[in-house]
């Protein structure tokens, strides 16, 4: 569609339709896991101050989400997103009461747990099926708990609202005992975006960072500027549109029915967008990159892989390319390279 169209689209109502499609809470079949969801509440204790004007107008939008969440908690009325703890069946869980590994506490002090940020573009993916199985397969091969907050999603809810959401997430497992180092945050697509998102807002408020990241297919150039976006089109499913397209999935997260602009493009430039352009990407924990040779994000990946191993030390940076295979190709289960990356995290 023409960029011109934008401003007279309803995107009020596919905000309406995505909602509808959302998937409720359900619980797994037994011989995959158990899961259980739970409500976290953004109160007085958990409230925080972005102090990294450096960001720009995202640093402007994550402090004025953060103002918000501080008045309707000193209201009375705190904002909660909800947040699932699932177990592998198929793990050291598999004898236990799932009553009793399913709460958001540690199970002794020094539990690691896997924080998982699930992919959709960041309008869709909740509570996605094919989520929990891969949040399953997570669990059985590291044998950890694993915890992945439904945050909120565009077009309603434009970008930081979901890096906001996922840095309180993180911020209240940590209030709940769950210390930095016992910590793996984990990623897909854009989820694999909002783990670099956190870890640089960790870093730049000197916060402690956690143990790890495991980064799916992460889509880490909201530009979509690199060659693989033409050179793969008959390779992957995701589609090709053009930026001034105003349903290009960049458009729906960002700032939806708002005209494509030399102004928005340098503001996708972020690194909070698009941590590819980070000029800094040092203090990173060590991290693993899995992705497919024929997804259309592979030349951004392989440049953001690039950058993290200059600004950090050797050995930082594991990526690791599976022949053959599309974006976020961890969601086809069935597939020998989707066993073999949960078996390499």
């Amino acid at each position: 569609m023409s960029n011109d169209t934008s401003p007279t689209i309803d995107f009020e109502f596919i905000a309406d339709y995505i909602a509808m499609n959302n998937l409720p809470n359900r619980p797994l079949q037994p011989s995959i896991g158990y899961n259980q969801e739970h409500n976290i509440e953004f109160n007085s204790k958990n409230c925080v101050e972005y102090n990294v004007p450096h960001y720009g107008l995202s640093s402007d939008k994550l402090n004025q989400m953060a103002e918000l969440d501080k008045q309707l908690a000193q209201t009375g009325h705190p904002r909660s997103i909800s947040c699932q703890v699932l177990v592998s069946t198929q793990s050291e869980f598999a004898n236990c009461d799932p009553n009793c590994v399913l709460g958001m506490g540690p199970l002794d002090p020094d539990e690691r747990i896997v924080l998982y940020f699930h992919g959709g573009a960041y309008c869709v993916g909740e509570r996605s099926l094919t989520h929990m199985h891969v949040f399953a397969h997570i669990s059985r091969t590291t044998g950890l708990r694993v915890f992945s907050p439904n945050y909120r999603l565009a077009p309603r809810h434009g970008f930081p609202s979901q890096l906001h959401d996922c840095f309180m997430a993180y911020k209240h497992v940590l209030s709940r005992g769950f210390k930095p180092q016992n910590i793996v945050l984990a990623g897909d697509s854009a989820g694999g975006a909002l783990v670099v998102g956190v870890l640089l807002l960790l870093r730049d408020m000197k916060c402690t960072s956690p143990l790890a990241a495991v980064l799916v297919s992460p889509w880490v150039d909201a530009t979509c500027s690199g060659d693989s976006w033409t050179r793969n089109q008959q390779y992957d499913y995701l589609p090709a549109l053009p930026l001034t397209d105003p349903f290009h999935p960049t458009r729906m997260f960002y700032d939806a029915g708002r005209k494509f602009s030399p102004a928005m493009l340098k503001e996708l430039q972020c690194p909070l967008v698009s941590p590819v352009f980070g000029t800094d990407l040092k203090g990173m924990p060590p991290m693993l990159v899995q992705m497919g040779r024929n997804e259309l994000l592979h030349d951004d990946i392989e440049k953001f892989v690039a950058k993290v191993k200059h600004d950090n030390k050797d050995g930082c940076v594991r990526l690791e390319t599976y022949e053959h295979m599309p974006h976020v190709f961890v969601l086809f289960d069935f597939a020998d390279a989707a066993q073999k990356a949960f078996s390499s995290i």
